[in-house]
């Protein structure tokens, strides 16, 4: 399988977990999301706010079904560098709310351990 199927593959699953959350409030999927993301995890918002682990996975436990039906599309990925213990990625995050649809791009940096784990994200919202 070539890295960027691998990596795709994680990606999508990643936010499978999380639209599972905040559309259904899950609570296996917020424990998921939770070991999915290393301890020194980074997320700067498409607000351009920069969020820890801590701070984000206490926002995402108040949103547990907040978005009923969400969908959240993956394409475009992109793998933009390939270290020895990690992958830099970038793509296409579309999130789909009944009539309403946002778009983001996405730089994210994962860690391979055993498995992938997301050490850091960086949003752009995209006009709509």
């Amino acid at each position: 399988m070539e890295i960027v199927d691998y990596v795709a593959e994680d990606v999508v699953r990643h936010h499978n977990l999380l639209a599972e959350w905040l559309g259904h409030g899950t609570d296996e999927a917020l424990e998921k999301l939770r070991a999915a993301h290393t301890a020194d995890f980074t997320l700067v918002t498409i607000d351009g706010e920069v969020l820890d682990r801590d701070t984000l996975m206490a926002a995402l436990a108040g949103a547990g079904g907040a978005q009923p039906g969400l969908r959240i599309e993956i394409s475009d990925v992109t793998v933009v560098a390939q270290l020895d213990d990690a992958t830099l990625v970038r793509f296409l995050e579309t999130h789909r709310v009944r009539d309403r649809v946002t778009a983001r791009q996405v730089s994210a940096l994962l860690r391979d351990y055993d498995r992938m784990r997301w050490a850091y994200v960086h949003e752009t919202a995209l006009s709509q």
